[in-house]
């Protein structure tokens, strides 16, 4: 596989995996450096309805090629073979239950790419709230940044030959960080790897949104510098927007 191949998996598996596959305890405290317990960020209640959105609903969130400046270029989503594996792995590594079987239909945008850049969004609809509720709360786990580091090595060890070193480095901060309300956090990292004795460097970006029973995600990925973030901001605040009125 080479770069461009596992940049779009980066962005449009590795997201997925994460947030798809994170659900674990229900308790919405965590610590602090302080060790002291502080509440945690929930997703909106279902104050309006308790029926799962459609496909064609969640087709709608997703991002679509208005979104985009027209130089950049979409092209038909393609599910990677080996998401289901790298789910396993990271609820095994989190050890929590995996919510992804709960899911009433899930959707994705086309993966939209301009040089290295690439940007994919998804949408999935739930059953119950619980389970979105269960995966907000998985995401300020202690574990959930060094599973995700693990799981991003494993992706880039892939493309890469045996024994190249990688290096993978990834932090989550919760909340909106000054975005829409219903971004419930933000996860930014990177994978250093070493090609014919230089450093290549990607940049990965994962917003994670909620609306009632739906979790949707905008993630990215750029070689050798992150997306612009006023770039990142435009594209969030579309699907975020989008899904709170579903």
């Amino acid at each position: 596989m080479g770069d461009q191949h596992l940049l779009r998996v980066c962005a449009a598996g590795l997201g997925v995996v994460i947030l798809a596959g994170c659900g674990g305890s229900s308790s919405k405290t965590t610590s602090n450096a302080s060790g002291s317990r502080t509440p945690l960020a929930t997703s909106p209640a279902t104050s309006r309805s308790a029926t799962p959105a459609t496909l064609a609903q969640l087709e709608k969130i997703v991002l679509g090629e208005a979104d985009f400046p027209t130089a950049w270029t979409g092209t038909a989503h393609q599910a990677n073979a080996s998401d289901a594996a790298w789910r396993a792995s990271f609820v095994r590594c989190l050890a929590v239950r995996d919510t992804y079987g709960d899911k009433a239909s899930e959707a994705f945008s086309q993966d939209f790419t301009l040089g290295d850049a690439v940007v994919v969004s998804s949408a999935i609809s739930y059953r119950s709230q619980s389970d979105i509720d269960t995966d907000v709360a998985a995401i300020h786990s202690p574990k959930f940044a060094p599973c995700v580091d693990q799981l991003m090595k494993s992706q880039a060890a892939q493309s890469q030959p045996p024994g190249t070193p990688i290096v993978a480095s990834f932090k989550i901060t919760p909340g909106s960080g000054g975005g829409p309300p219903n971004v419930v956090g933000t996860g930014t990292g990177t994978i250093k790897t070493g090609v014919n004795g230089q450093q290549v460097v990607r940049y990965l970006s994962f917003t994670y949104i909620t609306s009632p029973l739906i979790e949707a995600e905008v993630d990215t990925t750029n070689l050798g510098a992150p997306l612009p973030s006023s770039e990142v901001r435009s594209l969030v605040a579309a699907v975020a927007t989008r899904a709170a009125k579903e």
